[in-house]
């Protein structure tokens, strides 16, 4: 698919990999953006970007934002489901409330965008959605994180065989990648290692779409590390474990 003229929606996308790739899309001619994001004034400020403050928790601001996309941008040709958010914890009861809240963006928001999109669009579109690398190696601390995503890989390896013609989905499984988001997940969070920065994985999204990608990994390392524990399969397990460690200072 080429960028150029192309009509985007990116959620998420006043900060980390959501604004890197209103940058890099913006980069293609005649691209316009709905840049939506909880506190507007944190998107990118461009005669072709139209800042848009969406909660993407509620369906009725979902339902909202797929008309006023087609009202400001006179159509969709790729939504890109990029916002999201983490608890880096030991859980410490059943909480409810807490595990609806993550449910809601990470899962039920672009669960929804993508059938709502594929049951009424006449025109094709891309779907892009930000699984995590943790979708495949759940971490601790991110128990409930690591859930979230893995819904949405699930989810979408089943919901490719019911996309219309045309239709086509594409997901993004970054590894850590240097942003707020860990400050948003808790107090003095751990970065994970290895990390990457949210240009690599915006330039490696936008080489998706160019070249059709189903599955985009931004991280090299973290592939080859997924293909060698295959053979070698203490490798993941020993990295949880390390991971783990970093745990031990919130339980005290």
């Amino acid at each position: 698919m080429e960028l150029k003229n192309k009509r985007i929606v990116i959620t998420g996308a006043g900060s980390g990999i959501g604004k890197e790739t209103v940058l890099q899309v913006l980069k293609h001619e005649g691209v316009k953006v709905l840049a939506c994001d909880l506190n507007e004034k944190n998107i990118l400020v461009h005669p072709n970007v139209i800042p848009y403050k969406c909660d993407v928790s509620k369906k009725e601001n979902l339902d909202k934002l797929l008309k006023d996309a087609d009202k400001k941008l006179g159509g969709i040709d790729i939504f890109y489901a990029n916002a999201g958010f983490a608890y880096y914890e030991v859980i410490p009861n059943a909480d409810w409330d807490r595990i609806d809240r993550i449910y809601k963006t990470n899962v039920f928001s672009p669960l929804y965008c993508l059938i709502a999109l594929n049951q009424t669009r006449k025109d094709p579109f891309l779907f892009i959605v930000t699984a995590s690398a943790m979708s495949h190696l759940a971490l601790p601390g991110y128990a409930q994180y690591s859930s979230t995503k893995a819904a949405v890989r699930s989810f979408i390896d089943a919901y490719r065989y019911e996309l219309k013609p045309g239709n086509q989905v594409m997901v993004v499984y970054p590894i850590a990648t240097r942003t707020k988001f860990f400050d948003a997940a808790g107090k003095k969070v751990p970065v994970p290692f290895p990390s990457q920065s949210p240009e690599t994985v915006a330039k490696k999204v936008v080489k998706g779409i160019q070249s059709g990608a189903k599955e985009v990994y931004p991280s090299f390392l973290f592939r080859f590390i997924q293909v060698l524990d295959r053979f070698l399969f203490f490798i993941l397990p020993v990295y949880q474990k390390i991971e783990a460690t970093k745990l031990e200072s919130l339980k005290k």
